[in-house]
């Protein structure tokens, strides 16, 4: 890890080709009792405002619940054969159901294959039992593209 800390513009240069790249991540919860729990996600990354911020289509399962109602922080970690590595911690909300169409609309307006139809999913649309959308805010990132110092970002107000 470098000792100097780069800029939110140069960490997110340097993350922003790898997750788009990689699109899929590890994404780790953990329970009220302290266990962890990892799942694949396909979050959709928006760069562009000072702190990132990602949609991600998620149902709604009693444990996701569970976990996030207990501990909203998650952590995302892609990584690719190259050893291409981005980790990403954020903190997790649900967006309300009356914001579903947006998220859906946002997601889908994105070109694949970062961004994707939801209908693959929900071929019902946003109005599906259980469609649900989770919004992630990062506080901090690492950027470490194979064979060099990973490049740090952290937002100071974050946990």
């Amino acid at each position: 890890m470098s000792s100097t800390s780069p800029s939110y513009g140069m960490v997110t240069a340097s993350a922003r080709p790898i997750v788009e790249r990689i699109v899929w991540c590890s994404v780790a919860t953990v329970s009220p009792g302290g266990s962890p729990r990892s799942r694949l996600m396909h979050p959709v990354w928006f760069w562009d405002d000072g702190v990132p911020v990602a949609l991600v289509s998620a149902r709604p399962t009693p444990i996701k619940m569970r976990h996030l109602h207990a501990n909203p922080q998650v952590s995302c970690f892609y990584w690719d054969p190259a050893h291409d590595t981005v980790a990403i911690d954020a903190t997790a909300r649900w967006i309300n159901p009356d914001d579903r169409r947006d998220a859906w609309q946002r997601i889908a307006e994105v070109p694949a294959p970062v961004g994707f139809d939801p209908r693959v999913i929900w071929p019902g649309g946003p109005g599906s039992a259980d469609c649900a959308f989770l919004q992630l805010e990062a506080h901090r990132i690492v950027a470490t593209p194979a064979g060099q110092p990973g490049l740090m970002w952290s937002r100071s107000a974050g946990p």
